[in-house]
């Protein structure tokens, strides 16, 4: 089942105003901000967890101008949907609200209008008491390639490995809001579940990778086992070509010396023979 998240923004980033009015002009009812950034580390995601921080990170390109194109996003007060609590809204690329894509964030802006919450807020934004800004979105969890991806990093905080969870693609944007309590700095507010969800899909992964690494230094096991006997099975036939070849000579040098043998002793029987003949010859002729 999905998961809606809220993520909070950096207060320092999110830049909640109410804009300036034109000179001459009435005071401006017009709040802008950036309810979305990308690229800067959320706060840690599952505090309670014994052994692993997991942060989230939005990337560049998670929001397409498509999905903002095409999407129902309330402007509202604490992601609460209830009537007084609606700022404005943006549905399938037209409305009260404005939603900008940018480089490394979302820009929002929105003329607030005249109702008692709207007052109520614009006049704690003009104070400085309001100037928080969050969001509400679904992202492709089930793609762990293109749609969210997960980074052991060698961090360590407090003894607990560091995780990443990298938000590649988002597909649904539900609400922009104004918050009255963004708690920190860099923030995020998940349900203990959504948290659990993510500890689960962690887990899973780090299962699968030790099944697959198990498989791999199987697989590696057996061709370094097959290559040492093919190793062992080349030199073994290797030195038996050695002593054929050492065999080989050796008969061919017995062969020659044999030969050499022969031809000396027919050198000696010939040298014999022709001593005897000489010998009779000059018997005869004495």
């Amino acid at each position: 089942m999905e998961q809606l998240h809220v993520r909070f923004i950096p207060l320092e980033d999110c830049g909640l105003h109410v804009r300036e009015a034109a000179e001459g002009q009435p005071e401006s009812r017009q709040v802008d901000g950036r309810p979305i950034i990308f690229g800067v580390r959320s706060r840690n995601l599952v505090p309670w967890s014994d052994d692993r921080v997991v942060y989230e990170v939005l990337e560049a390109g998670c929001i397409s101008p498509e999905l903002i194109q095409r999407s129902d996003v309330l402007f509202c007060v604490n992601h609460s949907r209830l009537v007084p609590h609606v700022l404005g809204r943006r549905r399938n690329g037209q409305g009260t609200l404005d939603l900008t894509l940018r480089d490394s964030y979302v820009e929002s802006g929105c003329d607030l209008p005249r109702t008692s919450c709207a007052n109520d807020t614009l006049e704690l934004i003009r104070r400085g008491d309001i100037y928080g800004m969050s969001f509400a979105f679904k992202d492709d969890y089930q793609d762990t390639e293109n749609g969210v991806s997960y980074e052991r990093t060698n961090e360590t905080v407090d003894g607990k490995v560091v995780w990443i969870r990298h938000v590649k693609r988002i597909t649904e944007l539900h609400d922009v809001s104004i918050v009255t309590d963004p708690a920190y700095e860099q923030t995020t507010v998940a349900t203990r579940e959504a948290g659990d969800d993510i500890l689960k899909m962690i887990d899973e992964m780090t299962r699968m990778a030790q099944t697959d690494g198990a498989v791999m230094r199987e697989a590696e096991e057996a061709a370094k086992k097959e290559a040492e006997e093919k190793a062992a099975q080349e030199a073994a036939e290797c030195a038996k070509r050695e002593q054929e070849e050492r065999e080989a000579a050796e008969k061919a040098k017995a062969e020659a010396e044999e030969k050499e043998r022969e031809a000396q002793q027919r050198h000696m029987v010939q040298r014999a023979h022709l001593q005897r003949q000489q010998d009779v010859e000059s018997y005869f002729i004495n």
